[in-house]
């Protein structure tokens, strides 16, 4: 059996800032290791030598890690301010607690010479909830917005009146209450390839599957940075055993870029998502049978877990880990 999404990995050039930017969205150093050259090329198909650190936010411990990967020599810079809606993107959200003290964060660091893009936080009740029509029928539904740094893209939320269980937990030590990773998502050139996620990996589809989205929908809009007529496919895929780590695959219906190359592993920034599995023998033999291409053998990681890498038939890598 699959997890959820188990790690959203990060290149880097610089491993000391990197933990400080994380410490402050409360993920905790708890494993590190490295490969050489020659084992690296094996499993993430980039032959040069690499430290890797893994990092948990609170009690997270199936799913929403981090793990940031310090290459010897970065395969290319990475998505970097590619904003979100082009082949080839990857990013994660996170739940928070005030998102107002996230923009304030972001809003005082670019003001200060940060480098950043993001977006102000709007309200989303696109699939649930209602705008509010008063005091005494408020808001219900999430607020959200869209960051992007040179190495890292994500989306952070705040739900309003109601709450959903296991779907992100913000530990009390976070500085900014903000929780592990709930949903990772990529944006894919063709639609009809999200079926490998189901039949290879043995992922649940959700019911809204191949849903209609886009600037039409004014948070939607904001949020994703989208033009005027731009358009959109969206399928969402969970664990059969964690309600959280839950996969989001977009599909534009309007020529991008393909920056497929930016996110795998090797480059900068969000390159690499893992699951974790029960059986790795019998999981690597059911990949090796489907459409899956560039399927490793079995290896040890740098924290010393058997895992292996595929190709799937979208072009994105994964990393299995046992």
């Amino acid at each position: 059996m699959i997890s959820g999404i188990f790690e959203n990995c990060i290149g880097t050039i610089d491993g000391a800032a990197a933990l400080k930017y994380w410490d402050e969205l409360g993920y905790q150093l708890i494993q590190q290791g490295q490969l050489s050259a020659e084992q690296a090329g094996l499993l993430y198909q980039h032959p040069v030598a690499l430290t890797s650190r893994r990092l948990q936010n609170g009690d997270s411990a199936a799913h929403g890690l981090v793990r940031i990967m310090l290459w010897s020599q970065p395969r290319n810079a990475g998505l970097e301010k590619t904003l979100p809606m082009v082949v080839g993107s990857r990013w994660f959200a996170s739940l928070t607690q005030d998102i107002y003290t996230i923009a304030d964060a972001f809003t005082d660091d670019l003001a200060n010479g940060g480098d950043w893009i993001f977006t102000e936080p709007v309200r989303a009740i696109e699939g649930f909830g209602n705008q509010g029509k008063g005091l005494y029928n408020r808001f219900v539904g999430v607020r959200e917005m869209f960051v992007i740094g040179k190495e890292t893209r994500q989306a952070f939320f705040q739900r309003y009146n109601y709450t959903r269980p296991g779907y992100g937990a913000i530990a009390p030590s976070s500085p900014l209450k903000v929780s592990e990773g709930t949903h990772s998502s990529l944006v894919s050139a063709d639609h009809n390839l999200t079926s490998f996620y189901t039949e290879a990996f043995g992922l649940i589809p959700n019911e809204i599957n191949g849903k209609r989205s886009g600037y039409q929908n004014p948070s939607t809009r904001q949020t994703l940075i989208l033009k005027e007529g731009q358009e959109f496919y969206l399928s969402v895929f969970s664990s059969p055993k964690d309600i959280a780590g839950v996969l989001q695959i977009y599909t534009p219906l309007y020529p991008t870029p393909d920056q497929r190359e930016f996110s795998q592993p090797g480059s900068l920034g969000v390159s690499l998502f893992t699951y974790q599995v029960e059986d790795i023998q019998e999981f690597h033999q059911r990949i090796s049978n489907s459409s899956a291409t560039n399927v490793t053998p079995i290896v040890s990681n740098e924290f010393g877990e058997p895992s292996f890498g595929l190709l799937a038939p979208d072009g994105f890598y994964w990393v299995i880990v046992g």
